[in-house]
């Protein structure tokens, strides 16, 4: 199973259009890779989101990592995605406070989440039925 890395939309300026997700930087302008960014793996799901803390979380698009290894993007450190999902997903009510909201990347571990994102992928990047 793949893990799922959620990004927090003010800090997703154009991923989309260049095709990667960066690595976020610590306070001192470093490359943060020792985190959980560090987990960031081939074929892991990152979603970027926006949400409002004990409200809701608006899931902007979703990604699948295409490689374990850096692409060039100027002076960031940046994984290539492939975006298979855009639009405006909107889940309420689902039992967690957005404690990492703020987080510019984060592992997301709520199982109601990933089902939704799960739910935004085409059919190619699912499990067969029978499992």
């Amino acid at each position: 199973m793949a893990a799922f890395f959620g990004i927090e939309e003010i800090n997703a300026q154009g991923f989309i259009d260049k095709s990667i997700v960066c690595l976020p930087r610590s306070p001192d302008g470093k490359a943060d890779l020792h985190s959980t960014v560090s987990a960031i793996k081939n074929e892991d799901i990152v979603f970027i989101k926006h949400g409002i803390p004990r409200a809701n979380l608006h899931i902007k698009a979703v990604g699948v990592v295409r490689s374990d290894y850096p692409t060039g993007s100027g002076a960031d450190i940046c994984l290539p995605v492939e975006w298979v999902w855009q639009g405006e997903k909107v889940l309420e009510n689902f039992d967690e406070e957005l404690s990492l909201c703020g987080n510019a990347l984060y592992e997301e571990h709520n199982i109601l989440v990933q089902r939704e994102i799960i739910d935004l992928l085409p059919a190619r990047y699912r499990l067969p039925q029978e499992w």
